[in-house]
């Protein structure tokens, strides 16, 4: 192949991501999730967060993700400072077996506040749309230590 015509390729290429990148970036669906956690280990009482995520439908059943947020575990016992407290940033795949209900799976890093460092994050759920405003689930994580999240969801 040569090179005017590699060139002419590769152009098609980088146009079609260009296009695709920003149709997908126009139908974003972004969604606020407050969170009630609860945690696997004897050593946490229970949890809250928010999360803030948005959706790019991939196909009509399927959408990527990305999320962000902050999320808190408290200790069973009265110490402020033992808190574990964490940035999670996370991507996946959201799948709609029916109109109405998705599963979906995770991975990404937790970034851990109060002297706690950064953990490996890995996690899926299942989840129920009420509507195209309010959504709700539950998912399991592991961020360092493994908690069950039920959320509510709130379109934007």
């Amino acid at each position: 192949m040569n090179t005017k015509r590699l060139l002419i390729v590769g152009l098609i290429g980088t146009m079609c991501m260009f296009f695709t990148a920003k149709s997908f970036a126009q139908s974003a669906k972004i969604t606020l999730s407050p969170e009630l956690l609860i945690p696997f280990s004897k050593a946490y009482n229970v949890g809250i967060g928010g999360i803030l995520e948005a959706e790019w439908p991939v196909e009509k059943k399927l959408g990527l993700t990305l999320a962000t947020g902050v999320e808190t575990l408290f200790p069973k016992y009265d110490d402020f400072y033992s808190n574990y407290t964490f940035l999670p940033l996370k991507g996946g795949v959201k799948y709609f077996v029916d109109p109405k209900v998705f599963i979906n799976f995770n991975l990404g890093a937790a970034i851990g506040f109060n002297d706690y460092g950064t953990s490996f994050l890995v996690g899926g759920g299942v989840g129920y749309k009420f509507n195209n405003r309010i959504d709700a689930g539950i998912r399991i994580e592991d961020a360092g230590t493994s908690y069950a999240a039920l959320r509510v969801g709130f379109r934007l």
